[in-house]
């Protein structure tokens, strides 16, 4: 048991203590000309067993991070930690940009807080001189999650080749993380209810470099400039399932929107003039230090639905949209945002998180995922399109324990491709991510009587 807990923590330190050095070293989770656009690159970031399934997926160890309803069906205490690796390549016409690294994914434990059966007659059973009973569950679960939200990092330069020629160059890391604490509500076991509140931090990092010859030297203008964020955020969602014949249904629906959130800017505009022996700053065009100012985030929403056949096959449909209309920063002067559309389609085969009584093994899941994505970045009219192609397997580490229950733990992998572009003018990127996640039961933390 101790070796365990050992084991434990110390993924949890690292992965943790990457997560919140997200807003100073974004660069290593991507590397992306298009996540210089507003807070930087959103992520999709949820629990690898649930794949795009943001609305509906949910399990006796499962929940999505999107829709708080889901913990309503959590019945044990649950661990999951995730982390990638992630390699890269951007390309250009003829020029080719590759690069690899990795980054904490997500960490979050789940626990029941509260349960209570509800019993009531409905009838009596003459023959066996018995009352008969229905029986209707009521409980409640609850998550703190720490995830990252955005991610910037990017390292590019314009040329101009014109009559007087002119470079500028771009550079940027950082982005926003989440520390989320949500709730879901179990009313039956066919509706759920779920709210969460979390907050926001980080901070991004974005210099501009002009250089233009003169005479001897080089003319230089840079444009330095962080941002410190902090806010909250809040998600409500719901979650209706049953059974018909052999079929499970599910069908969840969030909204999240974003409240009291400020940034912090330190900006600094100076012109410069270089040679080979020094660089000599000539004027300070901006000099801004701890200008602090509020911003409006996109809220978003999301619908999803999900049939599982027997405990063989399960699949999901998911679609999310965020509401870039309602986006203002003050730092940001691109305003041709649209509103971005996310849709996910998954099939897993062997969907269920525990082991059935009936089994001497537990099956392996098996999941295959697809989504695509209308991004709110739109280039002179041509919209930043994304797909994402995904396999995944969880492998179970059962355990039967002293009081005779069996306990589930998973180690999950999840390989995933994703390409976007925004047309044949605009840069094409491919990616290729595999992660690896830690899902750890209840019992699994408990001491055992004997060995």
């Amino acid at each position: 048991m101790r070796y365990k807990l050992i084991v434990v923590l110390i993924w949890c330190f690292f992965t943790s203590s990457e997560g919140f050095s997200q807003g100073s070293s974004g660069q290593n989770f991507i590397s992306s000309p298009y996540s210089n656009y507003g807070l930087g690159d959103w992520t999709q970031t949820n629990l690898y067993n649930s794949f795009g399934a943001h609305s509906t997926f949910s399990g006796l160890y499962s929940y999505s991070m999107m829709n708080p309803a889901t913990l309503g069906n959590v019945r044990f205490t649950t661990l999951d930690v995730a982390s990638n690796l992630r390699s890269g390549a951007t390309t250009s016409g003829d020029q080719r940009q590759e690069f690899l690294g990795g980054n904490f994914e997500y960490l979050s434990l789940a626990l029941p807080v509260w349960k209570y059966l509800k019993r009531k007659q409905v009838g009596f059973d003459s023959a066996r001189n018995a009352k008969l009973w229905k029986y209707t569950p009521f409980g409640a679960s609850t998550a703190i999650t720490l995830r990252p939200v955005t991610t910037k990092g990017y390292s590019y330069f314009l040329d101009n080749q014109q009559v007087l020629p002119t470079r500028t160059s771009y550079t940027g890391s950082g982005g926003v993380s989440q520390l989320m604490w949500n709730t879901g509500f179990r009313f039956s076991d066919h509706f759920m209810l779920g709210y969460g509140t979390g907050f926001l931090f980080g901070n991004t990092s974005e210099k501009a470099l002009f250089s233009i010859p003169d005479s001897l030297e080089l003319g230089l203008v840079e444009d330095s400039r962080t941002l410190v964020f902090r806010g909250m955020q809040q998600q409500v969602g719901a979650l209706i399932q049953f059974k018909i014949d052999t079929t499970y249904h599910k069908i969840g629906g969030y909204y999240e929107w974003y409240g009291d959130v400020n940034a912090i800017q330190n900006r600094l505009t100076r012109t410069m003039a270089y040679n080979v022996s020094f660089t000599s700053p000539l004027d300070t065009i901006i000099n801004e230090v701890g200008v602090n100012r509020g911003l409006t985030l996109p809220p978003a929403f999301g619908v999803g639905y999900t049939i599982r056949f027997r405990a063989d096959i399960q699949l999901s449909v998911d679609y999310r949209k965020q509401l870039w209309s309602k986006y203002d920063a003050f730092f940001d002067n691109k305003k041709d945002y649209q509103d971005r559309e996310d849709y996910n389609f998954n099939l897993i085969i062997n969907p269920l998180d525990y082991k059935l009584g009936n089994v001497k093994k537990m099956p392996i899941p098996i999941r295959l995922g697809y989504g695509l994505t209308h991004s709110h970045i739109s280039l002179n009219g041509s919209r930043l399109e994304e797909q994402r192609y995904s396999v995944g397997v969880g492998i179970p580490m059962i355990r039967r324990y002293f009081d005779n229950s069996v306990i589930t733990n998973m180690i999950h992998v999840n390989l995933q491709y994703m390409t976007r572009g925004a047309g044949l003018a605009y840069p094409k990127e491919q990616f290729i991510t595999l992660g690896i996640g830690l899902q750890l039961g209840d019992i699994w933390f408990a001491k055992r009587k004997y060995d």
